[in-house]
């Protein structure tokens, strides 16, 4: 069995996803998707809507704590054991689909769903007693674990991620694997529980919206920095441009509205006022960045115009839906990316994300 994880309530656009990869997909639990791969043998698929997989997953059960944290063990310690490079363990559940829209944002899209009550503190002692046993069972193979956050810094395709997730209080998956290199680089395993990338809270921003650009530099491993030169369309009110901005890159922010403090002024900031859609870098620059709200196809055909006319080296937009009918436009843009010549290109729904997803490239 394989599982995902997904942002509780589009579990039915991640399962219209999986069709043809994954044999009759369920929802196991709110934000999660799991099946049978149909091709044994077949590389994990790298949905857009699902940010973590879990392959090879087990389904356990027990009454208790400590029977879980026994059934996690037996179904974990043949992988560690086999493994030869570091390994670390997640243990986690998905928050349910209340999210807090209470603070100030650009669009209303950078909602974060709330913790699970109770079922999160509880998988944590899951996944606590599982090492416990794991570092008194197999003393010498423990001598490869890593504490999550080293592990998330250096994961490469010789670690091995067990991961612990609660479906409820007396149901968990657990697997146990090795991520792979996807065709259009990253891999196939988060190194995040749950694929959710931790981003450190910041006050100073107009809105929330740096939240996603702050979890997509993350993903992509790369950031803007001293002497690269920001492109930020649609920038107003400015949380994008200020996430550039405090790493030291020069930003050219194009919006109809200026920006708001503390965003603007600022010696390395040009502001532009005028259209997004129609603006043209009088040379190729190091980062494009949009957080427009507009409909799917303009967002898709800007993003292919930049990168067809390669003017920028670096890559974020999100492009924002309304309902669900609009999710089909992703495909024709992910082959599209395919064939651009790019080292690293993907789309994820991410943690911050609400309805929309973001497109990542680095040329």
């Amino acid at each position: 069995m394989i599982a995902f994880v997904v942002t509780p309530g589009f579990e039915a656009a991640l399962t219209s996803e999986l069709a043809g990869r994954v044999s009759a997909p369920v929802v196991a639990a709110p934000g999660v998707v799991s099946g049978e791969v149909m091709a044994p043998g077949a590389p994990v698929p790298d949905p857009i809507f699902a940010r973590q997989p879990l392959p090879d997953a087990r389904l356990l059960s027990g009454p208790s704590v400590s029977a879980l944290a026994e059934a996690a063990y037996a179904a974990l310690e043949s992988a560690v054991d086999a493994g030869t490079g570091p390994f670390t363990l997640h243990a986690y559940a998905i928050a349910p689909g209340e999210t807090d829209t209470s603070a100030d944002s650009d669009d209303d899209d950078n909602a974060v769903a709330a913790p699970a009550p109770g079922l999160g503190s509880r998988i944590e002692l899951i996944g606590r007693q599982t090492l416990a046993l794991l570092q008194k069972r197999r003393r010498r193979a423990c001598a490869r674990y890593q504490p999550a956050e080293a592990f998330a810094a250096n994961m490469d395709a010789n670690a091995t991620l067990l991961q612990l997730l609660a479906l409820d209080r007396t149901t968990i998956l657990a697997s146990a694997a090795s991520p792979a290199p996807l065709p259009g680089g990253g891999l196939t395993l988060a190194p995040w529980p749950g694929g959710a990338a931790p981003v450190a809270v910041d006050r100073a921003p107009p809105s929330r919206a740096y939240q996603k650009l702050e979890e997509a530099f993350l993903w992509m491993k790369a950031a803007p920095g001293p002497g690269d030169v920001c492109v930020d369309l649609g920038a107003a009110p400015g949380g994008w441009t200020m996430t550039a901005l405090k790493r030291g890159a020069r930003v050219i922010a194009v919006d109809r509205a200026p920006l708001q403090a503390p965003a603007a002024p600022h010696p390395r900031l040009t502001m532009t006022i005028g259209n997004a859609f129609t603006f043209e870098p009088s040379q190729p620059v190091d980062w494009l960045l949009c957080d427009v709200i507009c409909e799917p196809p303009r967002t898709i055909a800007l993003v292919e115009t930049w990168l067809t006319r390669r003017w920028c080296r670096h890559l974020v937009c999100t492009v924002k839906f309304k309902g669900s009918a609009g999710y089909g436009v992703l495909g024709p843009l992910r082959n599209f990316l395919a064939g651009a010549g790019l080292r690293f290109a993907r789309i994820k729904q991410l943690a911050h994300n609400k309805n929309e997803v973001t497109v990542m490239g680095i040329r």
